[in-house]
């Protein structure tokens, strides 16, 4: 889940994606497959079916929106311990589309508050208990709306692949999963486009009953993931040139509904944006990523 200013699990909350993390239908002969597989216990091996299976981890293979309701703690890591400093409250919505059978794309949108540790109030103000800095802290609103490609050769972003070829190579699509006793998990990991202050790096683990995953029947596989974001210091804290850095931990759950998110939080993020119930598809103006490789006067390669 990412700093407000970036990306969260770019993707991934991420991303947050963040970061960090849809919807669509099954393709032909799909189901069949997934159906053969329910009673047995090895993971699938065809690229095809490696990728519905990472995308119903993610999200879903009915149509509709899949949220993921999340919560941040981050810590500040110096030689002389680590200090919880602030949460964040937040969810990441996703929307997915099917444009053929070896491309997905995830259109995703996160929306996060800070919140008090202690009290679990949202906040506009922090008091960083290291050195008394005190700042305004904003809300974390990122919106992909050119979508994140996921395929069998690869995921990336239209806009990173273009401008970082190198960062974003064809390569056949490798988990890192494992099914132990019922139930796999999946270690993903964010990679980040090369112009980014570090450290940095992101990684998540999400969870899932192997029942409900090969089961076509289940349209959304109920699950939840847990990572953390390292991160140089962040503006906001004033540490300067201190040494340390931050990490953001975080833990999710996948929801239906997005009526299941905190009433306080709902009513939060819906009179912050209209945009908070609408897939990110169609926004207007440039893409988050190109905003940023605007910003960062990056030119694309080639």
């Amino acid at each position: 889940m990412d700093d407000p200013k970036f990306s969260r699990r770019t993707a991934g909350l991420m991303a947050l994606g963040a970061a960090g993390s849809g919807a669509l239908a099954l393709g032909a002969g799909a189901a069949p497959a997934l159906a053969a597989r329910k009673s047995r216990d090895t993971l699938p091996t065809d690229p095809k079916e490696i990728l519905e299976s990472v995308v119903r981890i993610y999200g879903t293979t009915g149509k509709g929106r899949v949220t993921w309701k999340t919560r941040i703690t981050v810590y500040a890591v110096q030689a002389s311990g680590v200090v919880p400093l602030v949460g964040l409250r937040g969810s990441e919505s996703g929307w997915w589309t099917r444009k053929d059978d070896s491309t997905w794309v995830r259109y995703s949108s996160t929306l996060s508050f800070f919140e008090d540790l202690e009290t679990g109030k949202f906040i506009d103000e922090f008091r960083n208990p290291l050195n008394g800095h005190v700042s305004k802290v904003g809300v974390s609103f990122i919106r992909h709306k050119e979508g994140e490609y996921r395929t069998t050769m690869g995921e990336y972003y239209g806009s990173m692949r273009k401008a970082f070829p190198q960062s974003y190579p064809e390569e056949p699509i490798a988990p890192n999963w494992s099914l132990d006793d019922g139930i796999v998990r999946y270690r993903g990991r964010s990679n980040f486009p090369p112009i980014l202050k570090q450290p940095t790096l992101e990684t998540a683990t999400l969870t899932v009953r192997a029942d409900e995953l090969f089961d076509p029947k289940v349209e959304t596989p109920s699950a939840t993931v847990s990572g953390f974001n390292i991160r140089p210091w962040e503006p906001w804290l004033g540490m300067g040139d201190a040494p340390g850095h931050v990490i953001w931990q975080y833990d999710g759950v996948k929801l239906t509904d997005v009526e299941k998110l905190d009433a306080d939080y709902l009513a939060r993020a819906r009179a912050h944006t209209p945009l908070f119930d609408e897939s990110p598809q169609f926004d207007e103006g440039p893409s988050f990523f190109e905003r940023v490789i605007q910003n960062r006067g990056v030119k694309p390669a080639g």
